[in-house]
């Protein structure tokens, strides 16, 4: 009776990992991204560089409007300052329309307090929605599946 046991138990705590793990990897950054801005965040990559950060925001399409280059990208800190990107990445065409989007910014780390949007296509997406200062260490990148950077779950 005892192995029975265990063995249900094991069993319901591999099926409760498995649903977590799932619920993670198949998560959305944004549970209710802005829908004007065209496209959703996927992950948002910081990178440390000599007292700067590196902050890469990959984006996908999200419907089937394209994403307006005349409009200008802008990433919007808790103070009102706005920064433009230093690099942009596209993948897709010109003609058949760019489905995927990797903005690059180059700013100073304590930019990184407090809530951060990024601006395109007239709408907003929330890039960070905690208040702390991520740590990054030297030489190293940190990556986040979901705009709260202070939870166990944003890696």
């Amino acid at each position: 009776m005892k192995r029975q046991a265990l063995r249900f138990f094991l069993a319901v705590g591999l099926v409760v990992f498995t649903t977590c793990l799932g619920m993670l990897l198949m998560g959305n950054y944004e549970s209710s991204p802005d829908p004007t801005a065209r496209f959703e965040i996927q992950a948002v990559r910081l990178k440390q560089d000599k007292g700067y950060v590196w902050l890469e925001a990959h984006l996908k399409r999200s419907g089937k409007e394209d994403h307006d280059i005349q409009k200008p990208v802008r990433l919007v800190f808790a103070d009102g300052s706005e920064h433009e990107p230093a690099d942009t990445t596209f993948s897709g065409s010109p003609k058949t329309g760019y489905t995927e989007i990797w903005f690059k910014f180059w700013m100073e780390q304590e930019a990184l307090k407090g809530e951060i949007d990024l601006k395109m296509n007239g709408g907003r997406l929330k890039i960070k929605s905690s208040d702390a200062i991520p740590a990054v260490g030297k030489d190293k990148e940190t990556v986040f599946k979901t705009s709260d950077w202070e939870s166990w779950l944003g890696f």
